[in-house]
């Protein structure tokens, strides 16, 4: 989501096609910097969240692609129950080690679309930043049929948008096309007001009774460390070989460092899309 040209196609492919299945499968084997240095959301998104599908003590919920914890944590200490299925194994082993001592935390380590459906079903289900790998064919439909009449289903888009980095995003691109990550010199991310919305397919999905959005905007700022680290764990930059990668990651290092005093700042809009389930005829 941090990549400078990321331009939300991911929600648009198949997931079966290899080169979508290489690039999901890419945060597994960076699970240790994908731990480090992947923050957990903003409490106002968290609080959104809650209040929009209403959880609390008790509430069962099944997580989609939990990485190493960002968002399962809240949920437990917020009281909830948690079963999160996670296609990565070192990610799955960290992510038990982070939450091991919470009793109301279980995980499966298998791709969503192979994992089977519960016997009872989840008050909630819920995914962050994984949600638009999940083959678009399926994955509305088959979270519907995980969830009981009145459940509901929320996904979380990270939009990165225009904001007030101070020309770091103009410098920081031309590291993009000098390794090849970029091929338009004049790209830049969408302002607010030009965002479409994600996720439509769950609008599409007849298992639902009413989609609702919500989108809240927040700038965050990193020390230089932080964002290098944050790139180590970008599926895109993860495509580049290692010499590439590292030419890439060490010109951005000195950007930040001449330039902008060892600190940047990322403006995104956090999309929240909360779908209700029918009820039972």
């Amino acid at each position: 989501m941090y990549a400078q040209n990321t331009r939300n196609e991911m929600s648009t492919l198949d997931a079966n096609k290899p080169e979508l299945m290489r690039s999901r499968e890419s945060f597994n084997g960076v699970a240790d910097l994908y731990d480090r240095y992947r923050r957990g959301y903003p409490t106002d998104v968290l609080d959104a969240i809650g209040k929009m599908a209403d959880i609390g003590l008790g509430s069962r919920i099944l997580e989609i692609g939990p990485g190493t914890g960002q968002l399962t944590r809240p949920l437990l200490e917020r009281g909830a129950s948690v079963m999160a299925v996670e296609l990565g194994q070192d990610l799955a082993a960290i992510a038990r080690r982070n939450l091991g001592h919470f009793v109301r935390f279980e995980m499966a380590v298998l791709p969503f679309e192979d994992w089977p459906l519960p016997n009872r079903p989840f008050d909630t289900v819920i995914s962050g930043t994984a949600f638009h790998w999940i083959d678009s064919q399926i994955r509305a439909s088959k979270s519907a049929r995980t969830l009981r009449p009145g459940g509901m289903l929320v996904a979380i888009y990270p939009h990165q948008v225009l904001g007030d980095d101070g020309g770091f995003f103009i410098d920081s691109q031309r590291a993009y096309l000098k390794w090849g990550l970029s091929t338009d010199s004049k790209w830049r991310p969408p302002s607010e007001h030009e965002l479409s919305a994600v996720y439509q397919d769950i609008d599409q999905c007849p298992d639902f009774a009413s989609v609702k959005r919500h989108r809240i905007r927040k700038t965050r700022r990193f020390s230089m460390d932080e964002y290098i680290g944050l790139l180590r764990t970008d599926s895109l930059i993860l495509t580049l070989s290692e010499p590439y990668r590292e030419g890439l990651l060490n010109d951005m290092r000195r950007c930040i460092d001449s330039y902008y005093a060892g600190t940047v700042s990322r403006t995104f809009v956090y999309e929240i899309v909360a779908a209700t389930k029918k009820p039972s005829l």
